[in-house]
Order: structure tokens, then sequence, then C-alpha cells
């Protein structure tokens, strides 16, 4: 508990040095999203998601990393799931994007086990009753815990970038000095304006995160989302990404809830992570039967362009094994 207050102080008293004046969120983003802007309740949280119904009968559902909102998911990314006939779902984690921002954590605090049960909601609220889960880093833990609180609502996991258990001692001296410079990143933008200091963060994370030199495909993306983020005040809040690692460290070990599932167990990491070191998912697969582990070369802690066709097609693969 005293190792959690410190951060929550850390928390509260770095958002203040970094946070953006406006954080008042409204409720539509026009061209890069994939389906209707819509929200589900889970208690006082609302969450907010799209969906594009299934033609197949089998949906996807897509969960991202610390901070980001579902725009991180892109549409591009998408577009071969839909276009198999899956359905497709991607949603805010509650304190990004659109979703209700937790004020407060330490009378708040929220676990994985909360942030589960938000992805319920947005099932209920989509009237779809068992997906296929993919998560990548922070969303990775969710869908494993979506998998373990709610067992016969899951038909497979997707876990990329990510881990069973990650706390404080079993990072790297690398993970912590990616932290400090994603931190780094957020606190000293440069720009112009308010908005080209807005793209300048978002930029300078993902460099942090990718550990290879952004092509333009990529810059133009991160700059299209950046954009549409600032214009319609759905930006990453620097104090989120803090109150969800607090979430990641309220949680307790995974595995031995996950080797009593039976379904399809998906792990992806790029060998050159530098926030989450591949060896983590290695662990996954020596300690839970039933999962297959695909190590990308070069990639980082993001999901490049270079990468959509080849992360696209095993995920078709992991999932269309459930259909035959």
């Amino acid at each position: 508990m005293i190792f959690e207050w410190r951060i929550y102080n850390f928390i509260e008293n770095t958002s203040k040095l970094i946070a953006f004046d406006n954080f008042n969120y409204i409720r539509h983003v026009e061209s890069i999203l994939i389906g209707k802007t819509q929200f589900a309740n889970n208690g006082d949280v609302k969450i907010c998601f799209e969906h594009v119904p299934s033609k197949n009968g089998q949906t996807l559902l897509f969960v991202m990393g610390l901070s980001f909102d579902r725009l991180a998911w892109d549409h591009r990314f998408l577009k071969p799931f839909i276009e198999q006939g899956f359905g497709v779902i991607r949603l805010d984690n509650r304190c990004s994007g659109g979703s209700t921002f937790v004020k407060n954590f330490g009378k708040h605090a929220f676990s994985l086990h909360d942030m589960a049960a938000d992805v319920i909601a947005v099932m209920d609220a989509s009237d779809v009753n068992k997906v296929h889960a993919v998560g990548v880093s922070l969303g990775g833990m969710i869908v494993q815990q979506l998998a373990i609180d709610f067992p016969t609502r899951v038909l497979s996991i997707t876990s990329m970038m990510s881990g069973a258990y990650i706390h404080p001692f079993n990072l790297s001296v690398q993970s912590y000095f990616t932290f400090l410079k994603m931190g780094w990143s957020a606190a000293l933008p440069k720009g112009a304006d308010d908005m080209e200091k807005y793209r300048a963060v978002t930029t300078g994370i993902w460099r942090v995160l990718d550990p290879k030199e952004l092509d333009e495909k990529d810059l133009s993306w991160i700059h299209a989302v950046s954009d549409y983020q600032y214009n319609h005040d759905v930006q990453i809040r620097p104090d989120s990404a803090l109150h969800q690692v607090l979430a990641i460290l309220r949680s307790e070990s995974r595995y031995d809830k996950l080797k009593r599932l039976a379904i399809p167990k998906l792990v992806i990491h790029g060998d050159s992570d530098p926030l989450i070191q591949p060896e983590h998912s290695k662990v996954f697969v020596d300690k839970i039967p039933n999962a297959q582990l695909v190590v990308l070369k070069d990639m980082g802690h993001s999901i490049p362009m270079q990468y959509y066709g080849e992360i696209s097609g095993v995920i078709l693969k992991h999932v269309q094994n459930d259909l035959v």
C-alpha cells in the first residue's frame, strides 16, 4: 500500500505539470471511425466504442494499451477482418479517449478486473455474446483477465507485447528508461502552437516505443490521428497512463488461472520491444498450455504499417480455426 500511495502522489504531481488544458471530450470523431460512436455503461463508468456487425457470426474485439484510445487500432489494420466477414469492436479503455476519466484514483481505484467488466458492458451493448479478444500491452492483460473472469464470453485471446504478470520487480532497466523517455516526450513538447505541440507529444511517444526510424507512412498516420484527437478534444492524457499503471500493479498473476482455460491463446511480440521485453511472452507460452508464440523481427512496442499484413494474417489464421 505504501508503494501504491507513493505512485499515486507521483501521478497527482506529474499530472499538474504535464496535463493539457482541454479535456472536455466530445462524442464524435469523423473520417477515421469504422462505425458509429456508441457508449456502454459499467456502473458510473461510460465506455466509448465502435461496432461493425458480423457477417459470419464471429466478432473480434480490440483493446488498446496504456493511455492510447481505440484510434490507435488503425482502421486499415482492421480492414482485412471486416472484409472476411468478422464483426469488429474497438473501444476506449476507462481513462482514455471518449470514455470516463476516473478522478481521484486514491478514492476510486480500479483494477484489471474492472477494466475487463468494462469490456463485457461493451459486448452487452453490442448484443455480442462471445468474442475473439485481441489486446496490446495493457490491452493484452485486460483480455487475459476477461477470459479468466468471463470464460463463457471468450472464444480465444491474442495477447500482444504483453505478459501475464507485470510488476515493478520483473521489469528491466530498459523498461524504466522507456517509461521515463515517454514522460519526457509528453512533458516537453515543441511546436509553434498547441496543436503542433500535441502532434509532437504523440509522435515523440511513438518514436520512443519503436526503435526504428518511423517511415513517412507511419508518420503520416500518427499525425492524422493526432490532429483528429486534438481537433475533437480526445487527446492522450498523460495522467491516464499513470492511473492505468496503478490498475496493473493492483492485479495479481494470471498464470495459474490461464492454465485452466482450454481456449486458443496466441502471443505476439516484437524482438526489439523496449517497454515490455519479449521474455515476458516467452514465459507465457512456457507456462500456459495451448499457447502459440509469434516473435516479429525488429518490431518494438507498436504496430508499424510494415507489420499489418503479417500480424492480421496470423490473427486471422488463429481465429478461423474456430470456424472449422
